[in-house]
């Protein structure tokens, strides 16, 4: 009977070795690329052949597949991290800040989506209008794009924020207008944002100033009065899960730095939204996320 049992206790162990080892090189297996997105089945079509690319040049580190998994918003890519799904997260910076400080984990390149390295955000009202500057939005309503939009809600509202504007939630543009506050309300796309403030439908909008200059013709561009600008940060980052072994970064961080170097590369980059080139976050560009994080954690909510 003690060596039916001793036998018994050795192939249990066995399986379990077994069983983990399997799960152990599944993970390893795939490398997990992510972002946030209400339009899960385009995004993949476009983030699957980067995942793919990337994989490929990890093969030493037992990568065999690059695949991708879309969040529907902040918590949900949060949840993703701290369960390991997600090795990767591609997103705009101060999303990616909010997800770290949740999940522990941690930028580690800029993109330069569509050839640019940085933007800033804008607050625009009619030309025609009287409100010179963001403090004269009290009593009125601004329309943001969505939640979990950096340029288009994120950025601008903290910036508003620091220069005393106190802002409230309404239901929608028809609501009625606070009487000491300024009312938001989201529009879910930047066009919509725009064609809203020249119809009156809100006294302000907000987005980026290339998105701007990129849905509006010259002569709509003269209809607006632009009233604040915001600092200037990263266009799109990578992040990096906390599970991840510091070689197997720096071998990611080398693969990203060097896509623009080769033909497979730029066409990969190229296919990937326009991107030109990954490179470092400088410090200077690191100090003032860094700021921005205490107000932005406020909005997203800590837990």
């Amino acid at each position: 009977m003690n060596l039916r049992l001793l036998l018994f206790q050795i192939f249990s162990l066995a399986c379990i070795l077994t069983a983990s080892l399997a799960s152990a090189q599944t993970k390893t297996q795939q490398l997990v690329v992510g972002t946030i997105s209400d339009e899960p089945v385009k995004e993949i079509r476009v983030f699957l052949p980067f995942a793919q690319h990337l994989a490929r040049q990890l093969a030493a580190f037992g990568v065999q597949e690059g695949t991708v998994v879309i969040a529907r918003d902040i918590d949900h890519m949060v949840r993703l991290v701290r369960n390991g799904e997600i090795d990767l997260f591609v997103d705009s910076p101060l999303v990616a800040m909010a997800i770290n400080t949740k999940a522990g984990s941690r930028l580690l390149a800029r993109r330069w989506k569509k050839g640019i390295s940085q933007y800033h955000s804008v607050v625009f009202v009619i030309e025609t209008s009287d409100i010179n500057n963001v403090q004269d939005l009290e009593g009125q309503v601004i329309a943001f794009e969505e939640s979990f939009s950096s340029s288009g809600h994120l950025l601008p509202r903290m910036t508003m924020a620091e220069l005393g504007v106190d802002l409230t939630h309404l239901p929608n543009s028809g609501s009625k207008r606070p009487s000491k506050q300024t009312g938001y309300v989201f529009t879910g796309d930047d066009e919509n944002t725009i064609e809203w403030v020249l119809r009156g439908r809100v006294d302000a909008g907000a987005m980026s100033m290339a998105s701007l200059a990129k849905h509006r013709t010259a002569s709509d561009m003269g209809r607006l009065k632009i009233i604040l600008r915001t600092a200037d940060i990263p266009r799109h980052a990578v992040s990096v899960s906390p599970e991840i072994s510091q070689p197997f970064v720096a071998a990611i961080e080398a693969e990203l730095f060097a896509m623009h170097d080769s033909t497979e590369g730029r066409a990969v980059l190229d296919s990937f939204e326009g991107t030109t080139r990954f490179d470092a976050i400088s410090q200077e560009t690191m100090t003032l996320l860094t700021h921005f994080q205490a107000p932005l954690m406020a909005l997203v909510g800590e837990d």
